[in-house]
């Protein structure tokens, strides 16, 4: 009986401790790495506007190596546990991982798994010219925006543009706001700056270019009129151009109508072309009045411009009273005080 107890007790002992049944398995059971991987992950952010960055991170099992497809075209775009990848373009994105272990190879896909919507525009403009001035006021806007394909542009006077980049000429006093508008992909954006373009009226007496601004052709010939405005009880006038000798060759002066009544008015053109000048002088040789609207032309100034495309010419009147500046006299030969003395540009478009 004795011996029988301890053959039971025996037994199980050596069943309880895995030393029974022949072949024993130390592992206690199947280990996990005998398994094949299997290949998942996650994604954060799974949305947005482009450029988009997204970090992946498997969550595979049994997996050693990490092989990564972002886009769905088949190619290999990254390796590792946790990558990040950056969508530039809008659009939906099939994303692929193929994860690598000790005993095989496994692959997971997720059909449109990001989705990247295209980043609306940001409208921006400035300028370098001045937004102050008198009239006509010549002011190149620049646009400084991005993701953006079509503008639409509102000066604030009643007038538009669609150009990218326009050139407006202000012809009436006032203040105005401006606004662009930009249409992308993404979207419209308008930015609107509140009284951006202040422009005053030329107060009389007065030496203008009339034209102001001109646009000509490459070589071509043109006549820039130099006008005297407001100029009742004025008896004579000087008026001293400079221009850009590089570009700008004087060719003559045909004399306009100023003082004009019975008899013709003097005039005496001085050309300096080697210091870029043209000396305009004028007055009545009787005692004749100036017309009573007070306006008239001095003269017309003939160029012969000779620039290339884009070209800029900057044309100046010397206001300075006095010595060999421009200058106005009245009737009894005091100095009229000139309020407004504008240049003239001429842009060569083409």
């Amino acid at each position: 009986m004795f011996k029988k107890s301890l053959y039971v007790f025996l037994l199980f002992f050596m069943i309880s401790c895995g030393g029974g049944g022949g072949d024993g398995d130390d592992s206690g059971g199947t280990s996990p790495s005998n398994d094949p991987p299997v290949a998942s992950f996650t994604a954060n952010p799974l949305s947005g506007g482009a450029p988009l960055a997204v970090t992946f991170t498997s969550t595979s099992t049994n997996a050693t190596s990490y092989e990564w497809d972002f886009n769905g075209d088949g190619i290999l775009d990254a390796s590792g546990a946790s990558v990040q990848y950056t969508y530039n373009d809008a659009g939906a994105y099939s994303v692929s991982l193929t994860a690598t272990g000790p005993n095989g190879t496994d692959s997971t896909t997720r059909a449109n798994y990001i989705n990247v919507s295209p980043t609306p525009p940001t409208a921006v403009f400035f300028t370098n010219d001045s937004t102050t001035g008198k009239k006509d006021l010549r002011v190149e806007f620049i646009n400084g925006s991005v993701r953006y394909t079509t503008s639409l542009w509102d000066f604030g006077d009643g007038n538009t543009s669609s150009d990218t980049n326009p050139i407006h000429t202000y012809t009436t006093s006032g203040t105005f706001d401006v606004s662009l508008s930009v249409t992308g992909d993404g979207g419209t954006d308008t930015s609107t700056v509140p009284a951006f373009v202040t422009v005053e009226d030329v107060q009389t007496p007065a030496f203008v270019f009339d034209p102001k601004y001109l646009e000509v052709s490459s070589g071509s010939s043109f006549s820039l009129d130099v006008k005297v405005m407001g100029v009742t009880g004025m008896a004579a006038a000087q008026v001293v151009i400079f221009y850009d000798n590089s570009l700008m060759t004087y060719d003559s002066t045909t004399a306009g109508d100023f003082l004009k009544g019975d008899s013709d008015p003097l005039l005496v053109v001085t050309s300096n072309p080697g210091v870029n000048r043209v000396i305009i002088y004028t007055s009545s040789l009787s005692s004749d009045l100036p017309s009573n609207d007070g306006d008239g032309v001095i003269a017309t100034v003939n160029f012969t411009l000779n620039g290339s495309v884009d070209t800029l010419v900057d044309i100046n009147l010397d206001s300075s009273l006095g010595g060999s500046g421009s200058l106005m006299l009245d009737v009894d030969g005091a100095d009229i005080t000139v309020n407004d003395a504008v240049g003239a540009y001429i842009l060569i478009n083409e």
